[in-house]
């Protein structure tokens, strides 16, 4: 940080012999003089000014001490007409061209500095400190009034970077937002279309992907029936950290999965929202495989899962395979990294998915589909409720979640 410089001696008109920055006008010999002579400690052009402490022949001058009439000049002390010399106390020259009373109105070097506010701001070299409130930096400066460091650190509030200081109020970088790392997840909406004109039983509709007539078949799950993957990019700084905190609500079907950890153990209501976030482990069984809602996050964030499940249920009773869908309304937290990948899939094994049908699971038909309260999420949702999918000739109610990203924050 910038610091006035500080004028090299601040002299004062009552103190003789000084060694000040400059001498004042009609100096003979330098400060003082011979000593008790016509230009005695004071004299002519001593420190104090014309007439300065001393007088015109000794110490004390002619009548008293300070001059000709009084201490300090001619007619008053310190100058030939006022206290201070010529122009202003201390004399014409009393403590120099810019000393302690000199030339200038006010003392030129006194608390202050070179002038009222120091070199660059109030307060300036002298009492504030070297650059003071409104000094080279900004407000408070580097040391301000009273002190090395000033109201609001070395920087201050105005400093360097922002307002507040270094870091200070406001820091050194803004706050983040979803949409500077997530925006594609913040608004998401995430449905599971039903699509392929074939049959469907029950409450379910047709998953059906690229023209499909029958469900491809595997001798695993995790390449058997319909895989549809959605992937979202991460943005920021790449490798940085981030931790994504979200509200999602909508309507899914049940699925159970094994070796996380559940966000909740309540037991699930038919008729209320459920949270159904799950944390690492896999789907439960291979019989059990399918209608899963997954996320992956790449690359992997050391020490995390990096999967999670967001239709999880308790096997027990037996909701690893109700026929049915479910409210869900709950907030979560995950970590990713800049650079990154969210990857949403939907899996559905025998490529028929559940429908919104409503909490009466003991019907054979779709015929109560859900609405949700999606007020106060932001962005606002706008699609219409129940979502509707329309193959062929038939309506279907497809599951669906809704994202609200809430906060973005970096260690």
């Amino acid at each position: 940080m910038n610091r006035a410089v500080l004028m090299g001696a601040i002299c004062t008109g009552l103190v003789l012999g000084a060694n000040c920055s400059q001498q004042g006008p009609g100096t003979a010999t330098g400060s003082g003089g011979s000593s008790g002579g016509a230009t005695s400690a004071g004299g002519s052009s001593g420190s104090g000014g014309t007439q300065s402490a001393g007088g015109t022949s000794a110490n004390g001058g002619t009548t008293s001490a300070g001059g000709t009439t009084s201490a300090g000049g001619t007619t008053s002390a310190g100058g030939t007409t006022s206290a201070g010399g010529t122009t202003s106390a201390g004399g014409a020259n009393s403590g120099g061209a810019t000393g302690n009373g000199g030339a200038t109105p006010a003392d030129a070097a006194a608390a202050g500095g070179t002038s009222a506010g120091g070199t660059t701001g109030i307060g300036g070299t002298g009492a504030g400190g070297t650059t003071a409130k409104g000094g080279t930096t900004g407000a408070g400066g580097a040391p301000a009034s009273g002190g090395t460091q000033s109201t609001g650190g070395t920087v201050s509030a105005g400093g360097t970077t922002s307002s507040g200081g270094a870091p200070g109020s406001g820091g050194s970088s803004a706050a983040i937002t979803p949409a500077d790392i997530v925006p594609d997840l913040d608004g998401f909406y995430w449905e599971g279309s039903c699509s392929g004109n074939v049959a469907a039983s029950n409450k379910n509709c047709p998953m059906y992907d690229n023209g499909a007539t029958t469900c491809p078949a595997a001798s695993t799950w995790d390449t058997r029936g319909t895989i549809r993957d959605k992937t979202l990019t991460v943005k920021g700084t790449t490798g940085t950290q981030y931790t994504i905190t979200f509200e999602v609500r909508g309507v899914v079907g049940s699925r159970c999965y094994t070796g996380g950890t559940p966000a909740s153990t309540a037991t699930p209501s038919d008729t209320g929202p459920n949270n159904s976030w799950y944390v690492g482990g896999t789907p439960s069984t291979d019989g059990d495989i399918w209608n899963t809602y997954e996320l992956h996050v790449s690359p992997a964030v050391t020490g995390e899962k990096n999967v999670y499940y967001l239709n999880a249920f308790p096997s027990s009773p037996n909701y690893c395979q109700k026929e049915g869908s479910f409210e869900v309304k709950y907030t979560a937290s995950f970590k990713v990294l800049g650079g990154g990948t969210m990857k949403f899939t939907i899996h559905d094994s025998n490529c028929q998915g559940q429908q919104n049908c409503g909490s009466n699971f003991a019907a054979t038909t779709c015929d109560s589909p859900r609405k949700i309260d999606v007020s106060g999420m932001s962005p606002s949702a706008t699609f219409n409720q129940p979502p509707t999918n329309t193959v062929g000739t038939k309506t279907f109610y497809p599951q669906w979640l809704y994202f609200d990203v809430k906060s973005v924050t970096s260690p």
